[in-house]
């Protein structure tokens, strides 16, 4: 059984898409299993286990691009062999093969994008932060720059904490309810306030020109289920990473 999901929507356009689960790797309590974060308090040769172990089991070409994420919306373009870049990027664009892009979530939202027919692909990395940054909008600007076209344009949003579970206050609520049109609709007030990542960011993309039907949401919450996701709220910020990777069809 694969230690990941796969989207399913990418890969109707033969595009690699995958999110990783936190089981399935090498790691330790409290990082257990496939941990993908550095400097954490897990081992480095373990997160680079669970590294080899996800280029075999997802058959990528190699190592994922990385970059120093910092909840803002600045771009990385990528090219060659994967490494963590001493840059700081919650964007990274690529319009070569065989070169995959990966963000890093503990309960923030990983967004894979992809123009097949271009040949471009986008990892972006938007917690509330970078979506109040419109972090997805300026992904898809970036790719529009490289020859994407937004009626191509696919987009895949994985697991993160949902909105049963994102409690916000009230500075992140208003930030977040003007990041664009109808989003405060996805801001539910009870005794608590709540927030819908999935639906603000899928909001933004639509605004970005993408089809509705170009857009998918894998809808499970990383907070409530601790068996199979880390959750960096749940866990109080004492967990592991996931990893969100997307690469073109890889090629001899």
């Amino acid at each position: 059984m694969a230690d990941f999901i796969r989207s399913a929507l990418l890969a109707t356009v033969g595009v690699s898409g995958l999110f990783t689960l936190r089981s399935g790797g090498v790691s330790p309590a409290p990082f257990d299993s496939q941990n993908f974060g550095f400097e954490l308090g897990d081992l480095p040769d373990n997160v680079n286990r669970n590294l080899t172990n996800l280029i075999e089991q997802a058959e990528l070409h190699g190592p994922p691009h990385q970059a120093m994420q910092v909840h803002e919306a600045d771009t990385l373009y990528c090219r060659g062999a994967g490494k963590v870049h001493d840059q700081k990027a919650d964007i990274l664009l690529t319009d070569q093969p065989n070169s995959p892009l990966a963000v890093r979530t503990a309960d923030c939202l990983p967004v894979l994008l992809a123009d097949a027919e271009a040949g471009i692909t986008v990892a972006a990395h938007a917690g509330w932060r970078g979506s109040v940054a419109q972090v997805v909008v300026k992904a898809v600007a970036a790719m529009l720059k490289y020859g994407a076209q937004s009626d191509r344009i696919m987009a895949s949003l994985g697991p993160c904490i949902g909105p049963c579970c994102f409690a916000i206050g009230i500075e992140a609520a208003q930030a977040l309810a003007t990041s664009c049109e109808g989003a405060e609709q996805y801001i539910t007030e009870d005794e608590q306030t709540y927030a819908d990542l999935w639906a603000i960011n899928r909001l933004q993309l639509l605004e970005s020109g993408l089809n509705p039907a170009h857009i998918e949401l894998v809808k499970q919450c990383t907070c409530c289920n601790p068996q199979q996701f880390f959750s960096f709220r749940r866990d109080r910020g004492l967990t592991g990473r996931h990893l969100g990777v997307v690469t073109l069809p890889t090629y001899p």
